[in-house]
């Protein structure tokens, strides 16, 4: 209850009196409140680098409402910026020396706002309204070396909304620099006033049973657990996802795994086939990307085929070799160049075929003696020559059997097996006295297997970057430009050009976009998908950084002939949903007009959308708008 003043009958009453009265009112509010220890910020007034672009201000967000030491409440509506370049008196806040700091204090105080101004009975004028309001003020401590600059004190009447830090030549105030360590925000009662009951706690043994002690206890143990001086977790008791080749569910079986898996040298699934490398560089020989296992295959080959020497081992020219017969030379590289020309001479006298010899092959009505390769040849010749010169069509096709029939072909003889081949080449192609003769009709494909199978490759005349792909798999048809699937990631034939695509199946609809420029990678940077087959599906929804604009607007009429605080708002829906809530929205005025001041505020955003509002101070009967447009970032 509040002090009284009782007035009394025929009582001239002056103006003190009335003053006291009211003031006892007024100071029964703010004992109660100062009682209760409503003391602090207790909402809004939330520090900000100023939007758009950062200067040396700050915003704070608007409604706040706050309490003083003296139960003295403040409250504002709209946004507020806080001038950081000078203090409270006018002095500039820059710092002079480089390698120093200074701290400002941004403070909330109480003000009351004079109205409504009256002539007295001594013709003196006085305020007849003096409302509640508020004052924001900078104060500056003296600057110092990094990391050791003092802050502004806390002062006993005013509130300190956030600490900023000014550096050398400094123009922009960042996140970096707010500092809201030591904000006096609204606290309702302190830890150590309120208890908790422990007696049935197992690992918390608070030393009092309070809020503060128990998260006191809480902390210890944390402490203690991260750590890792006590309270750590079993190598068991670690949850593990099961990837590749590891597929245990815990730490310690996934390390027991890993290693089994890297020391067995069981046949097919021995530790060097799990072992990568890349690709080595050499000449004559080179090894492509793959395993250790592939690599040392490879390698061994290699050494094989050099130890049993069937290609270049050694320079033939190095290896020495004795003369034979009639090749006279001494080392391989010379005999071997000797026995070519020998061979390929074409002399009456001495033709290279008069230097093989063959053995008699028995034949009828036609066979060949013992004796020299050119010899067998005229034996065939003369052969051959006496059955071409047979009457027209020595024998029909039907006649010339089809020795290997059981390769793809049924047929017995070359008659019925060109049928054949024409009767499975027609299916799917136009004949020649057909239109558009050698063309497909349908292309049919059995099941190609692999990750992604390719169904056609194709780059036209649009050069390297516009090569087109077709590429299935069991649930998606993929269309790509500037990209190929190399079993376990896309690869781009030029660095040069964007990569894009889009992919379609019985469940979504996708467009693709990629423009790192790296040679391979395994996710689009950006990415739209229709879910079709979900319960949301009417927008497509965003994957990779997204930026948005559009417009919106308020406007409103104060149908009141006084002064009023008007509110209104409304929402956004996004074009698109975004992969999460936008990272930030800028608003920029196109047309204000009645006398609107600021930027509508922004609340309740998330991936579909957002809400603004503002509140406005209104004379009677007037009109005021805003409209602009919106910028939401991914």
């Amino acid at each position: 209850m509040a002090d009284r003043a009782d007035f009394y009958f025929r009582q001239r009453v002056t103006e003190a009196e009335l003053d006291l009265a009211f003031a006892l009112l007024e100071k029964a509010d703010r004992d109660l409140a100062a009682d209760l220890n409503i003391y602090g910020i207790v909402a809004g007034a939330v520090p900000a680098p100023h939007s758009p672009v950062p200067d040396l201000t700050v915003d704070l967000t608007a409604p706040g409402r706050a309490y003083d030491n003296l139960g003295q409440r403040m409250f504002f509506g709209t946004g507020q910026t806080v001038d950081c370049a000078v203090d409270l008196v006018g002095i500039p806040t820059d710092v002079a020396t480089v390698g120093n700091e200074r701290w400002l204090g941004i403070f909330l105080r109480f003000k009351r706002q004079l109205s409504d101004p009256r002539t007295d009975g001594n013709s003196q004028q006085v305020f007849f309204r003096r409302d509640e309001s508020f004052e924001l003020v900078v104060r500056q401590a003296p600057e110092g070396a990094i990391g050791v600059a003092p802050k502004p004190a806390l002062q006993a009447d005013e509130l300190l909304v956030c600490d900023v830090r000014r550096r050398p030549g400094q123009t922009q105030i960042l996140v970096a620099d707010i500092d809201t360590s030591r904000r006096q925000a609204f606290i309702f009662a302190q830890g150590t006033s309120v208890a908790v009951t422990i007696g049935t706690w197992s690992i918390l043994q608070p030393l009092a049973a309070t809020v503060q002690a128990a998260f006191d206890e809480t902390d210890a143990e944390l402490r203690d657990h991260f750590t890792a001086v006590a309270r750590r977790h079993a190598a068991s008791a670690i949850d593990y996802t099961s990837h590749g080749f590891v597929g245990a569910g815990n730490v310690q079986a996934a390390v027991d795994e890993l290693i089994d898996d890297l020391a067995t040298g069981a046949v097919g699934s021995s530790g060097a086939t799990r072992v990568g490398v890349d690709a080595a560089a050499g000449a004559p020989n080179a090894l492509p990307a793959g395993s250790v296992k592939s690599q040392l295959a490879q390698l061994l080959g290699f050494l094989n085929t050099h130890v049993s020497a069937p290609t270049g081992a050694h320079n033939a020219a190095a290896i020495a070799a004795t003369p034979h017969n009639n090749v006279a030379a001494t080392n391989v590289q010379s005999q071997l160049q000797e026995i070519v020309t020998d061979l390929v001479a074409t002399s009456a006298a001495a033709p290279g075929a008069g230097l093989v010899g063959v053995d008699a092959i028995a034949g009828a009505p036609t066979a060949i003696a013992a004796g020299t390769l050119r010899a067998a040849l005229v034996t065939l010749l003369g052969s051959l020559n006496g059955h071409v010169n047979q009457a027209a069509g020595a024998h029909a096709a039907s006649a010339i059997s089809v020795a290997d029939a059981g390769n793809n072909l049924n047929a017995a003889n070359v008659e019925t097996a060109l049928a054949e081949v024409l009767d499975a080449y027609e299916g799917d192609h136009f004949r020649g006295n057909e239109a558009n003769p050698g063309q497909h009709r349908t292309i049919r494909q059995p099941n190609l297997g692999g990750t992604k199978a390719l169904l056609w490759d194709a780059q036209g005349n649009g050069g390297i970057g516009a090569r087109l792909r077709v590429y299935a798999d069991s649930d998606n048809i993929w269309f790509t430009l500037n990209a190929s699937w190399n079993g376990s990631a896309w690869a781009r034939d030029s660095t040069s050009y964007f990569a894009g695509g889009f992919r379609f199946s019985r469940l979504d609809f996708e467009f693709m976009h990629e423009d790192s420029f790296a040679a391979t990678f395994t996710t689009w940077t950006r990415r739209w998908v229709l879910p079709m087959s979900s319960t949301v599906n009417s927008a497509f929804e965003l994957t990779g950084s997204v930026q948005e604009t559009g417009r919106l607007g308020l406007e409103w009429t104060n149908a009141d002939t006084s002064l009023h605080t008007l509110a209104l708002g409304g929402a956004v829906t996004f074009r698109n949903r975004f992969p999460a809530a936008p990272s930030s929205i800028t608003l920029t005025p196109s047309s204000v007009g009645g006398g609107f001041s600021g930027n509508p505020s922004t609340f309740s955003v998330d991936r579909d959308g957002f809400g603004f509002f503002s509140f406005q101070s209104m004379a009677g009967l007037q009109n005021m708008y805003w409209f602009g447009r919106y910028t939401a970032v991914a």
